[in-house]
């Protein structure tokens, strides 16, 4: 339950007016009411107040509320204004916070600062139904014949804010329901009022003389059954009455209705006012509630029907579809196109009820294919509706002919944004010679106000953006303004230039700025690329975008997209082009296009032919032209290419070339990344102590680097990718504890910098592995949604199919065999189809293991020579003692007679004795432990415990951590049982006569306290 008492410790309250501010807890109450105010406006509050009486300077302001941050002066404006008409600032005279040329703002209200222990002040509840006036008067609230859908909770929070501020205007754009949250209110709230409610709505009348305030007041003496000739005589008339009045649809007599409320409210203490409008009346006293637009499911959500239910938009179109068609089921099969139409129609309940009453008419998937012609589809409202609320069309035709030209103009020049767009976006896109800047800034104010624009003041930059069915009306406008064709090349001109900006802005700009800034602009980018390579296009236009594009891409891990935009480019200017450039911006645009394309396959389709071919063009044109950075880019992707192939003594050959470009670069990360990717490559031949020396090497002298270029050239941040094959090291070497602890620390601060691509590649190629290698199932578990989670998010394809094996894995070490060996096999067959050879001979031993656990032993057997054949032909050996023990726990594995199962035992035997020595050349003492504990299994079935307590207790005793993890519980759980077989030899496998395969062996409990057998090879 929330605590909503105040002053319930020792702390400092700040008293003036009404108000009572409590800095430390950031509350802010009107009497015993906390009062809603965003989180800048309340943190310029708290600065003010608690320095009243102080002129406080802009920069000031600034420094405090955004702390390193930049806020242009319109942010801060619309945040003081915000501030004001919270306040209620001009009403009755009241004035707290002045504006002082020059040097900044000054809080001028009286207040009084309080100490101690105040007594605490709980928040009032809701009011009791029924008022002191015995009987309730009767209404004329028009019956409303349908639910309300998804304003339930505003109905109620509104119910209990009437009575205190008396005057409330629910905004919003047409088809918002605001009539309906306004009669559901009304008939809440009508038992409060000793004389009931009464409802005036203006829409129906037309005449042009309705500003005429003596009209105003006939109609709403109508509603009343009362004469008068002017409004002053509404106030002597209702000066004794406890009333609630609703004054419905007044955007287009906002003046008029604001006069009307003042009187009203002047004259009679007990009336109430709830109005509803298009824009705010901005009247003395009025309270303003925006409402918003239902809510509907995110794109990425995966919901059954249950679950799309609890989105109201969703439960809308349900009840109503339900109420056309009366044999509509909603079932999970409808919920991706039902949550798709809901979106597409904003959230907005009159189109969804339109929609909804045409699908007897289209279906579900008709509705879904013809939003984009929303206006010939949202034709058939209710015929006793408004003639306004009868068609998508006449609703908006009616806002539009209510604006004055200059905001026409700015409307339908807007609609060429697809998506959100900034104040300076605006003014360079919709302006001209004819409409000043100041003059879009304030058409852009009153649009906002008007709710044909949405202002989203959430963040550190005002943003602004149309529904999509207010953006398509506008484009129609636009189109017979015949502007269309000038406005798209415009807006492509200021993309392309915004996200040049963006690149030199990307090493010094905190990244979540940036991203704020900049990442918004990707459904502007898109539509500003398919105009330019369109028949109407600019195609040179559009490579300078698409070249220009290329860090926002990598930046969002948006890596398919990236491959598709470049490639799209590249078919007009060939690669074969390059050799003929010469240094220029053409050259250095060509040189970017081929290195984005090389490294976004890499990331999409997996090793091939393709990429070192482009990457090849890219490395001999940033020679040509000396640059050093695409240098580094084109050897990184080479390099990346070959290492995932698999061929690790050529990838060594390319990281000596890459450390030779990079000691020319003037940024240490660039030899950071070199020690890192040569440490890497010696690894995966079996040179585990060099290839730790070099990674450590190049974190010792890691600096983090106060931009993020490194970002765009390496697309992974280079601390946490050094962390990644550093733990599996760290774990071969024999400290599970150290690998555990710094895949987790490499996942954190990749999620933490919130990159799509270097959280990625920890979890496929670290975290998932290193948690398997430990036994931590539950750790396993969560890396392995979260991997496939971010490959499905951002279509990575190698790093999906890595996602699929280790979910697979997972079932075969919890016992769900055929479901776990099927799907490693499929996924295995993958990755072989994408020649993804990255740790794949490890993936092969443990699909071996995996295969002679459930009795598939001449499978497993294939599959394990396989792997050793790789290994041995292509010098990877970094997993070669594991490989050697597996294949000997598969021969221990095989049927026979007495003398096969003997000769077995032998090669087994063999075998083991083989993996202990490959691990020790390669000080590899996690790997020798396994090979160990096969081997003193072998022996004990034989009668020797006591040779083979002497071998594990001589291994293990060399270990100094990690004694909880999954092999260090095994090498301890079987000594006990050695010791026991030599106090009791009968116990001992000799009992049985055992000389040939081994005995089952004892089961484990994990971390997380799951029965497992050896996670066997994962890396």
């Amino acid at each position: 339950m929330t605590d909503t008492t105040v002053g319930s410790g020792s702390e400092r309250l700040l008293t003036f007016g009404p108000f009572r501010l409590s800095p430390g807890r950031k509350i802010l109450l009107d009497g015993d009411a906390p009062l809603r105010l965003g989180s800048r406006a309340l943190d310029i509050l708290i600065v003010l107040a608690e320095r009243a009486g102080q002129v406080v300077a802009k920069d000031d302001l600034v420094a405090n509320v955004w702390p390193d941050t930049y806020v242009d002066d319109a942010n801060l404006r619309v945040n003081i204004a915000a501030l004001r008409k919270a306040l209620g600032e001009g009403r009755d005279g009241a004035r707290y916070i002045a504006n002082v040329p020059g040097r900044g703002y000054c809080f001028v209200a009286p207040v009084t600062r309080s100490d101690g222990v105040p007594e605490p002040v709980t928040l009032a509840p809701p009011p009791a139904p029924g008022g002191a006036g015995g009987d309730v008067a009767g209404h004329n609230l028009p019956v409303r014949l349908t639910r309300v859908v998804g304003r339930e909770a505003l109905v109620r929070t509104l119910s209990e804010q009437l009575p205190a501020r008396r005057f409330i205007t629910l905004v919003g754009p047409g088809g918002i329901g605001k009539t309906t949250v306004a009669l559901a209110l009304a008939e809440a709230a009508a038992a409060g009022y000793a004389d009931g409610a009464r409802f005036v709505d203006f829409a129906p009348v037309t005449d042009a003389a309705l500003g005429d305030a003596t009209l105003a007041a006939s109609v709403l003496a109508g509603a009343l059954g009362v004469s008068v000739d002017r409004i002053a005589d509404l106030g002597a008339i209702l000066q004794d009455k406890n009333l609630l009045l609703i004054l419905d649809n007044c955007e287009h007599v906002v003046g008029t209705a604001a006069v009307l409320a003042e009187t009203v409210l002047r004259g009679a203490p007990g009336v109430h006012i709830l109005a509803t409008s298009r824009e705010p009346l901005r009247a003395e006293g009025e309270w303003v509630q925006r409402l918003a637009s239902l809510e509907t499911p995110p794109v990425t959500a995966s919901i059954d029907a249950a679950q799309a239910l609890g989105y109201s938009a969703v439960a809308l179109f349900v009840e109503r579809a339900a109420a056309c068609v009366d044999t509509f089921t909603f079932t999970d099969a409808d919920v991706p196109l039902v949550s798709e139409i809901c979106r597409g129609l904003d959230g907005i309940p009159l189109a969804i009820e339109l929609a909804a009453a045409r699908l007897d008419l289209f279906g579900l998937r008709g509705l879904a294919t013809r939003l984009n012609d929303r206006f010939a589809l949202l034709v058939r409202g209710r015929r006793t509706a408004l003639p306004r609320h009868q068609t998508l069309r006449a609703m908006l035709d009616w806002s539009y002919e209510l604006l004055p030209m200059a905001e026409r103009t700015v409307l339908h020049r807007l609609a060429v944004f697809a998506g959100g767009f900034t104040m300076e976006s605006a003014a360079t896109v919709a302006g001209d010679t004819l409409l000043s800047q100041t003059d879009i800034l304030v058409a852009l104010s009153n649009l906002v106000a008007k709710s044909l624009l949405i202002a989203d003041v959430s963040g550190n930059y005002v943003h602004y953006k149309l529904l999509e069915m207010t953006r398509a009306y506008a484009l129609e406008k636009l189109m017979e303004s015949g502007e269309l064709p000038r406005l798209l090349r415009r807006h492509a001109e200021c993309h392309r230039d915004l996200l040049v900006r963006a690149e030199q802005e990307w090493d010094h700009r905190p990244t979540a700025e940036w991203l704020e800034v900049y990442g918004r602009q990707i459904d502007n980018l898109r539509a500003a690329l398919i105009w330019a390579f369109g028949p109407e296009g600019d195609a040179g236009l559009g490579l300078s975008l698409t070249a220009a594009a290329v860090p926002l891409w990598m930046q969002l891990s948006l890596m398919n997209e990236c491959r598709e935009a470049v490639r799209r480019a590249l078919d007009i200017v060939p690669p074969s082009a390059a050799a003929e450039l010469v240094p220029g911006p053409d050259a250095e645009r060509m040189l970017r296009l081929l290195a984005a394309l090389g490294l976004s396959l890499i990331y999409t389709k997996g090793p091939g032919p393709e990429i070192r071919a482009v990457l090849g063009q890219a490395l001999t044109l940033a020679r040509h032209l000396d640059n050093i950075d695409y240098q580094l880019r084109a050897l990184w992707g080479l390099y990346v290419e070959i290492f995932n192939e698999g061929r690790y003594s050529q990838a060594l050959e390319i990281s000596e070339q890459f450390r030779a470009v990079a000691v020319r670069s003037a940024d240490p990360v660039d030899l950071m990344a070199a020690d890192r990717i040569r440490g890497f490559a010696l690894h995966l031949i079996g040179d585990h102590a060099a290839g730790r020396r070099h990674i450590e090497d190049g974190l010792r002298r890691y600096v983090r680097p106060n931009h993020r270029g490194h970002l765009v050239r390496y697309q992974y941040d280079q601390r946490v990718a050094a962390c990644v094959p550093l733990s599996v090291i760290l774990w071969i070497q024999g400290f599970p504890d150290q690998a555990a602890a710094m895949v987790a620390m490499a996942v954190e601060e990749a999620q933490a910098m919130d990159h799509a691509l270097t959280l990625g590649y920890a979890l496929s190629t670290a975290a998932c592995q290193v948690s398997l290698l430990v036994g931590d199932l539950a750790a396993a578990d969560r890396y392995v949604g979260l991997l496939q989670d971010q490959a499905t998010r951002h279509g990575l394809g190698p790093w999906a199919v890595m996602g699929r094996y280790f979910k697979h894995r997972l079932q075969t070490l919890r016992g769900e065999r055929a479901a776990g060996l099927t799907g490693m096999r499929a996924a295995m067959a993958d990755l072989e189809a994408i020649n993804f050879a990255l740790r794949y001979i490890g993936y092969l031993g443990e699909w071996a293991e995996a295969l002679g656990q459930a009795g598939q032993v001449s499978e497993g057997l294939q599959v394990i020579d396989q792997a050793l054949s790789r290994s041995e032909t292509r010098g990877i050996r970094w997993a070669m003692p594991e490989l050697l023990r597996v294949k000997g726990e598969l021969l221990m594995r095989e049927d026979g007679s007495s003398a096969v199962r003997m000769g077995a035992a032998q090669a087994a035997e063999a075998h083991f004795h083989d993996a202990m020595a490959w691990a020790r050349q390669q000080e590899a003492l996690s790997w020798e432990l396994r090979a160990a504990l096969s081997l003193a299994r072998l022996w004990r079935s034989q009668g020797r415990s006591a040779d083979a307590h002497a071998l594990v207790h001589g291994v293990r005793g060399r270990f100094t951590e990690g004694f909880l993890t999954a092999d260090l519980v095994a090498a301890r759980d079987l000594m006990v049982t050695l010791v026991q077989d030599m106090a009791c030899p009968l116990a001992s496998g000799l009992l049985d006569g055992a000389v040939g395969p081994a005995r089952p062996w004892p089961a484990r409990e994990g971390r997380d306290g799951e029965v497992i057998p050896f996670p066997g090879v994962a890396c």
